[in-house]
């Protein structure tokens, strides 16, 4: 009797070890720029890619020590990280030690860069100048704007891994790849200045499209097909959504100059949530899959901010007078 309930102790703590490892999340915070950045200064504030993984409680400098300009980085599933910079598309191997830069010297303002859910050497990246397209891991790139009218380009989306189907947020619309980015063509929102693309992470043909003065669309047959849900969202521009991975009904809003948004039924209605957000020019949100209760904000020159409560009430984390201008999140 002793012997079984031992057993069955062993087996339940081995199985809550387990669940803690695959649970273990990685934070990835680009900043950009700080007003406290002084030319020529020797104490200047370290820019670029941070690193947590404890929840973002304490954060690690993980970019090169040199002013580099970092949009977005995010991490495929083995592990390597990916970031967009000024100077091209960033590669690192080792968890964030050392870098390379993959694209050559005409590539430049890189804005976001997206791994391939299924096969990590499959990454996009969204520039000033059109989306490029490796299918190496870095080693060659393509330039994918064929088809696509102007070529600024400020996201893309990978909404069918398995079939290399791209979505790029462009400022005329959004547009479809059917084959990994090699040919482009308009699907939905013609005219409408796309900002931020994001699908929900349990059904990747649900998407959620952020735009400059529009408010927010959604689509539900992966980019084909597009519909307003903007009700009660009183500032319309948004540069950031985040949708949360246990309920695809909540989703919150980084809006500029009107802080942080939330929907808690799918769109139908919005309600601004800033409560402790000093700063209210949102570019950047991230939900905490192991607790979606707990939601990070990056503010433009205000830094840093993290709700414990849904977006209820908010306070400062870190990077005082920063512009925290891209976060994500790898699970383990």
């Amino acid at each position: 009797m002793w012997t079984s309930r031992l057993i069955t102790l062993l087996l339940s703590c081995a199985m809550a070890f387990e669940f803690a490892l695959a649970q273990r999340e990685t934070l990835y915070m680009s900043v950009l720029n700080s007003r406290k950045h002084r030319l020529a200064a020797s104490d200047n504030p370290p820019v670029g890619l941070f690193v947590s993984s404890d929840h973002g409680t304490t954060w690690v400098h993980r970019g090169w020590e040199e002013y580099i300009r970092t949009f977005y980085a995010e991490a495929g599933s083995n592990g390597v990280i990916w970031s967009a910079c000024g100077n091209g598309v960033l590669r690192s191997t080792d968890s964030g030690v050392t870098w390379r830069i993959t694209t050559g010297w005409d590539v430049t303002e890189v804005l976001k860069v997206k791994v391939n859910p299924r096969d990590p050497r499959l990454v996009a990246a969204a520039t000033a100048y059109g989306a490029i397209v490796t299918s190496d891991g870095g080693e060659t790139w393509r330039t994918t704007s064929a088809g696509v009218q102007h070529r600024f380009c400020s996201d893309v989306v990978w909404v069918d891994g398995e079939r290399n189907v791209l979505l790029a947020a462009a400022e005329t619309g959004v547009f479809r790849s059917a084959d990994g980015g090699i040919s482009w063509r308009q699907s939905g929102l013609r005219g409408k200045e796309i900002r931020v693309l994001v699908k929900d992470p349990r059904n990747e043909r649900i998407i959620w499209a952020g735009t400059e003065e529009s408010g927010v669309f959604l689509s539900k047959d992966g980019g084909k097909n597009w519909s307003q849900r903007s009700a009660g969202l009183d500032d319309r521009t948004v540069y950031a959504l985040a949708v949360d991975p246990s309920d695809p009904h909540t989703v919150y809003a980084g809006t500029f100059a009107g802080g942080v948004y939330r929907t808690k039924d799918g769109g139908g209605h919005w309600e601004q949530c800033s409560e402790g957000l000093t700063n209210r020019d949102v570019h950047a949100l991230v939900v905490l899959p192991s607790n979606p209760s707990v939601v990070f904000a990056g503010t433009l020159n205000g830094g840093l901010f993290a709700s414990r409560d849904g977006g209820a009430h908010w306070e400062f984390n870190s990077q005082e007078d920063a512009q925290v201008w891209g976060l994500s999140v790898r699970v383990e």
